[in-house]
């Protein structure tokens, strides 16, 4: 059925976030390093593990850290499995090293800086995260910021992530969830009341060691654009540092002997190649001005988000990020011996010659066999690798077969009546491989579960869509087309990049006063990335889910070649 208003059906869809994390570029400053004996960026490094620790001090609390876990809580492969060429990480390997430290350091708090849920692989992505929720609080996570993919399904999903029960979909498999044991903390997310998002606290405080440690945590302003829009709809996602900052007299009034922000923002080290992660050579924008603007009472500060690795001293307080998926566990020690707290860091590599952790490799295990029947079913094949690197024009060859599969779904004799597909790219998660395809390899492509979307745009708000690809100067966002060509200057004027008259749909000049049925994900019609144009459309009809559009296609298409570029870049 067709709906007139495009906002009022989508808050009935599912939604969900498309974007992975990001990276963010720029040198507004060269921090120095916290870790002793550390150096600046280099080829070859050593990384310290969790073996020949230090002794205890029962002056000093461990603050054990990590971020961006993302539901990995199978070994990660290829390069993000590696640390300085070692292969790290592992949820069985990861726990095993937590309770090491622990041991080791009996005055410990375990904090993270969040996207620990969604953007998963399959063995916890299938049972909506849950698996991992259950490994967090088995290693004993205390409190963790809430990440930009916590909101990937919105705040009623985020809540029932913290209190537990069954999602609307039925309960999954395993002992019945419970919810996460760790507090979320979300400072800087708040509604028009100035309430925060169900189930979330801004700060929380903890004893260890006989000390009152206070743990804040934050999410990036840029959540507002990089999940679906429904899901956060009244919630603003306010500057980081501001928020910290108007916590800090109450945390300090609550007798904080220490206080820690678990930050979901981060940056990267200059250079190319792998950098030590136990170094800070010119760590990138936004870390040093949020650092420099934090009240000088917070004694340390853990990032993430852009999923690098790096050990810093920013106006004598360390700044840190564990890189991703479980290879890291910073080690901060915080140090009561003098009149004020002070902390320092070292980044300790999870090495997979460690025992694995029996209960671990369990849960791991079980739901892996739940997995597997639905991971191993193939649903087509195809004659070479589809890739999402992107062409010339911008657009990957990925990308434009997911457009495809939409379109092929939507088309007529569908009620839809599709004439385009566009198909945003930080949805396109990996390559697929030639062969055989199966719904697990599709499903790491496309994890999401977002559905297909056809609304009604006249011609000239596509050619208003488009512009919108260029609308962020430090990020040019290439949507991948079908049903549509096009020709656009990098160099023109803002709002007049596309070349007007190259823009066909099909065979034919696009006509800025004609209305076009254009299909799509529902984040992106509900305005995700930035691109507010669609939430101008009209004439709504939501489809099926678009990993099953993709099957479609694929069963329909077995001789599916390499498509060449839509998009023409002069």
């Amino acid at each position: 059925m067709r709906n007139r208003r495009l906002h009022t059906a989508l808050a009935l869809t599912a939604t969900a976030a498309l974007l992975a994390s990001c990276g963010t570029s720029g040198n507004d400053a060269a921090p120095s390093s916290s870790a002793a004996g550390s150096s600046t960026a280099k080829a070859s490094f050593s990384v310290p593990g969790v073996d020949d620790l230090p002794a205890a001090n029962p002056d000093q609390v461990h603050l054990l850290a990590f971020n961006d876990f993302h539901g990995n809580l199978q070994p990660p492969t290829g390069s993000t499995g590696k640390i300085g060429g070692t292969e790290a990480g592992g949820a069985a390997y990861f726990a095993t090293a937590l309770q090491r430290l622990k041991k080791q350091y009996p005055n410990n708090l375990t904090v993270a800086a969040g996207d620990l849920v969604s953007a998963s692989p399959l063995v916890s992505a299938l049972f909506r995260d849950e698996p991992t929720i259950k490994f967090l609080n088995s290693v004993g996570l205390q409190a963790s910021s809430v990440g930009n993919h916590e909101f990937d399904h919105g705040t009623i999903e985020l809540e029932r992530l913290q209190k537990g029960g069954c999602a609307p979909q039925g309960c999954e498999p395993g002992e019945p969830f419970t919810g996460a044991a760790y507090q979320y903390l979300a400072a800087n997310v708040t509604n028009a009341d100035g309430q925060l998002p169900p189930g979330t606290v801004p700060w929380k405080m903890f004893e260890a060691g006989g000390k009152k440690i206070a743990v804040i945590g934050t999410v990036t302003p840029e959540t507002a654009t990089i999940v679906a829009p429904e899901g956060v709809r009244g919630y603003s996602f306010g500057d980081e540092a501001d928020a910290i900052n108007k916590y800090v007299p109450e945390i300090k009034a609550a007798g904080a002997q220490a206080i820690v922000a678990t930050m979901h923002d981060g940056g990267s080290q200059k250079g190319s190649g792998e950098a030590d992660p136990n170094a800070c050579q010119d760590v990138s924008a936004p870390v040093p001005d949020l650092a420099k603007r934090i009240d000088p009472a917070v004694t340390s500060i853990v990032t993430a988000h852009s999923h690098q690795a790096y050990n810093c001293t920013i106006d004598g307080r360390t700044v840190t990020q564990a890189a991703s998926y479980g290879r890291l566990i910073t080690d901060i020690t915080l140090d009561f011996s003098g009149p004020a707290a002070k902390a320092t860091a070292v980044n300790r590599v999870v090495r997979r010659d460690l025992p694995a952790d029996a209960a671990t490799q369990r849960l791991v295990e079980f739901y892996e066999k739940e997995a597997k029947p639905r991971a191993d079913r193939v649903i087509g094949k195809i004659p070479t690798d589809l890739k999402r690197e992107a062409f010339p024009g911008g657009d990957s060859p990925l990308g434009d077969v997911i457009a495809d599969a939409m379109l092929f779904t939507t088309r007529p004799p569908n009620e839809a009546a599709g004439q385009i597909a566009l198909m945003n790219p930080g949805g396109v998660r990996a390559d697929l491989k030639g062969g055989d395809v199966t719904y697990g390899a599709a499903y790491t492509v496309q994890p999401f579960g977002n559905q297909v979307v056809t609304v009604s745009l006249t011609g000239q708000e596509i050619i208003d869509l488009l512009e919108q690809q260029w609308q962020n100067p430090a990020k040019t966002t290439i949507l991948a087309p079908s049903g549509i060509s096009y020709t656009y200057d990098p160099n023109g004027a803002p709002n007049r990049k596309v070349v007007r008259e190259s823009v066909k749909v099909g065979d034919q000049p696009l006509n800025p006063v004609a209305k076009y049925r254009v299909t799509t994900n529902n984040f992106l019609a509900a305005g995700g990335d930035g691109f507010s144009v669609f939430t101008r459309s009209t004439d709504l009809t939501v489809g099926g889910i678009d990993l099953d559009a993709l099957e479609k296609y694929l069963q329909a298409t077995p001789e599916l070649q390499v498509p060449t570029s839509r998009i023409t870049k002069l």
